[in-house]
């Protein structure tokens, strides 16, 4: 048995925890203990701990460069612990080193008016003069740095209290175009399935950056797509669908984005969106048989999502033709069909 099995074996998640605490301080930059520490103390709804963890993760992957990675996990930070302001700040200060100004403004805005909500209007002043300097077009941020109400502090002012910080496809091939156009059209799904969220229930403040983002176009495809890549993996998969529509928008990295725009609506539940997007990709040029088959597996394993095990089976039959050791089909035949 490998150090992770023994480490992160099936034991109850407060000896877990432990374990990966112990670990973590003889490897304190190790990214896999971190991160599966942090998703242990997200799952026991320890919020400080887990945001000051996916920090730390976001800090190791900024120092290595994997900038895509980083801000995904600082962003997961702020989505479980949106009153912190450490993680703000250091989206900020990436984005503004990687040149990405109007985001950067964008962030500081944003933690300016989380602090100024909560009382603290000089820092929340200082944040949004950032931000004024920052982006010098957005009038409206210059109006908003004159409206603080902020007097000069008095010699005799009682010292202010300290904020608190957290705790831390041979033979004629399957007609795939023709029948997904007819299966997207019959499917019925639920409509409440389109609105699930996120099951810490905070909204992600990542909206306003994208649209300034659609407004200068300032990003380019390879950044977008490893951005939802790096989402995906960390979860967030809102912020994942709109990086991978970005790049089709662009025309460019075609097939990977609709395929990957596929599976992040399949895993957010977004069925109906998830088979349009494989369609979608079944009819660009140069899409191989490889491709293709591919692109089936992806569909059968939507169809097992929804629940539709008939359709699932039925594809994943489709491709057990054209390749017979495709993946693992051969076992998700026998296991929808009660075979195991």
């Amino acid at each position: 048995m490998s150090f992770f099995d023994k480490l992160f074996g099936r034991k109850k998640p407060s000896r877990e925890i432990h374990d990966c605490e112990v670990a973590l301080e003889k490897r304190p930059n190790d990214p896999v203990i971190l991160k599966k520490l942090g998703d242990l103390y997200l799952k026991s709804n320890k919020i400080d701990s887990a945001s000051e963890i996916y920090l730390r993760l976001g800090d190791t992957y900024n120092s290595k460069g994997f900038y895509p990675k980083a801000i995904a996990l600082y962003k997961q930070a702020i989505k479980i612990n949106s009153h912190w302001e450490k993680p703000h700040i250091k989206l900020a200060e990436l984005y503004q080193m990687q040149g990405f100004t109007r985001e950067a403004a964008t962030q500081y805005v944003e933690l300016s008016e989380l602090l100024e909500k909560e009382g603290h209007n000089e820092d929340a002043m200082m944040y949004m003069q950032k931000a004024a300097d920052l982006d010098p077009a957005r009038s409206n941020i210059h109006k908003k740095v004159q409206s603080f109400d902020v007097r000069e502090i008095g010699m005799m002012d009682p010292v202010p209290k300290q904020k608190t910080k957290p705790k831390l496809g041979k033979k004629d091939f399957y007609d795939l175009t023709n029948e997904l156009d007819k299966e997207i059209d019959e499917l019925q799904i639920d409509e409440s399935l389109d609105t699930l969220e996120d099951e810490t229930g905070i909204e992600s403040v990542f909206k306003a950056i994208e649209q300034n983002v659609a407004e200068d176009g300032s990003q380019d495809p390879l950044f977008l797509y490893n951005m939802g890549l790096a989402y995906r993996e960390t979860g967030l998969l809102d912020d994942a669908i709109e990086s991978f529509k970005k790049v089709v928008a662009t025309g460019q990295k075609l097939f990977d984005a609709h395929v990957m725009l596929g599976i992040s609506y399949r895993e957010n539940g977004v069925f109906q969106d998830s088979l349009k997007s494989f369609n979608d990709a079944s009819k660009l040029k140069d899409v191989t048989n490889d491709m293709k088959v591919g692109l089936l597996y992806e569909i059968a394993q939507t169809y097992k999502a929804l629940g539709d095990n008939k359709k699932a089976v039925y594809i994943f039959k489709e491709i057990q033709k054209e390749n017979k050791d495709f993946k693992d089909v051969e076992l998700e035949i026998a296991r929808l069909s009660g075979g195991g």
